[in-house]
């Protein structure tokens, strides 16, 4: 896939289709799908639409709607052409590293204010492969409503941190549904957890890291030194060159909003997931203690100076959309009114839950 994740031809295609006069069918968006989908039978003439979402493949093209309802007239190839080229400047993006198998990991940044957010997902892969549709939902939010990012805040977001463990439950790259996740048991996925050297991503990194890590009641691999790999070590060189205010990681499937500390909770990172959690509607937790938790991502960037959480989704299969798009749009106009700045912890945080993700 092109660096801009974008191709022309969807929106000249519909203009093509309309020259010709053919009927275009309601509810159906031209676009580069990896694999095309059925389509429905022929409809009776629906006022037209204006493609707003970004002209590229995205995991979420069954998840988020791609077109709005616009004036009741068919869309000129100018109005295409101007809502192609918005699109085209929303998100910026920036290849972080090569995976261990050779596959690309990418940021997309979207909005040019000082106050970085970064959302991160899938640096469980496939076993959490619901965490990287959530990006990619929000990626795709934002990119057609570049509107509702506040001046003054920039979102970066990294859809995929560990794609050899989709593609090791997949077995194909590109966008993808949930259609086709092989089954719906998390167990079966879960060769999708680590990179393509067997590596849990999220316990290489250098916060009381131990090669013999620990996930529920089995031991993983930590890799053979701290950012021994090559995703991790991308990442650790990525993340503070944007000087980020919050760094947020997606996962599932816990419920709650987990503060991040190594060893003990951050206190700057209170504020932020309080943030994020109140405007969600997930509870908020200080770290993750159900079992040892060595290596962790946000637990490092705390030693770093950088505030950071993680959100548990509901399941292994849910995007929980309107509580996470609520969340996150908590967290912009946050940065946006004002600078973060450390501050006590919460009088009531409630305790953690024994749950095992």
């Amino acid at each position: 896939m092109p660096a801009s994740r974008r191709a022309a031809w969807p929106a000249v295609a519909v203009v093509a289709l309309w020259l010709a006069g053919c009927e275009l069918i309601p509810g159906v968006t031209v676009q580069s799908a990896v694999r095309p989908a059925t389509m429905p039978p022929p409809a009776t003439l629906a006022p037209a639409t204006e493609t707003t979402a970004p002209e590229r493949p995205t995991s979420t093209a069954m998840l988020a709607p791609a077109i709005e309802t616009a004036a009741p007239e068919r869309p000129t190839s100018t109005a295409i052409s101007t809502a192609a080229a918005e699109a085209a400047e929303a998100a910026i993006p920036a290849l972080i590293a090569l995976s261990a198998g050779g596959r690309p990991i990418n940021s997309y940044r979207l909005g040019h204010g000082t106050a970085a957010v970064v959302v991160v997902g899938g640096i469980h892969g496939g076993y959490e492969w619901n965490s990287i549709l959530l990006a990619e939902r929000l990626l795709a939010h934002y990119e057609a409503h570049p509107a509702q990012l506040p001046d003054g805040v920039s979102l970066h977001i990294i859809p995929n941190a560990n794609p050899d463990g989709l593609f090791a439950i997949l077995g194909f790259e590109g966008p993808f549904t949930p259609a086709d996740v092989p089954v719906a048991d998390p167990i079966v996925y879960l060769p999708g957890r680590f990179n393509a050297n067997g590596v849990d991503l999220n316990r290489n990194w250098d916060c009381q890291w131990t090669s013999a890590a620990q996930w529920r009641d089995r031991q993983v691999s930590g890799g053979p030194f701290a950012f021994s790999e090559p995703e991790t070590r991308g990442l650790r060189d990525f993340l503070p060159t944007l000087d980020p205010v919050v760094v947020v990681f997606l996962h599932s499937a816990a419920n709650a909003v987990f503060i991040s500390g190594c060893g003990a909770p951050h206190p700057p990172s209170y504020e932020p997931a309080s943030v994020y959690g109140r405007a969600a509607g997930y509870p908020v937790h200080e770290l993750f203690d159900p079992y040892v938790i060595t290596g962790d991502a946000g637990d490092w960037l705390t030693t770093q100076g950088i505030p950071s959480f993680s959100v548990e989704l509901y399941s292994h299969e849910s995007v929980d959309w309107e509580q996470n798009l609520a969340g996150i749009g908590a967290l912009l106009a946050h940065y946006a009114q004002q600078p973060a700045t450390p501050i006590a912890a919460p009088t009531a945080v409630a305790p953690t839950p024994k749950v095992t993700p």
